[in-house]
């Protein structure tokens, strides 16, 4: 049984993963959320940066 848990990665990770620039995730006021977990380290929630990426049309 597979548990319906999100998928948290940083900027960094997310770049690499989406094959996109590390500014195309940064800088804009829409842009998910993230959590804090630690004292500079901050998470983001791979379907909402998913989701925006692709309402922006952002490759």
């Amino acid at each position: 049984m597979q548990l319906n848990t999100p998928k948290y990665y940083s900027l960094d990770e997310l770049a690499l993963i989406l094959g996109c620039a590390k500014n195309t995730l940064r800088y804009d006021p829409n842009f998910p959320k993230g959590l804090k977990v630690g004292k500079r380290c901050v998470v983001y929630d791979m379907v909402e940066v998913k989701t925006y990426l692709e309402s922006n049309r952002v490759q």
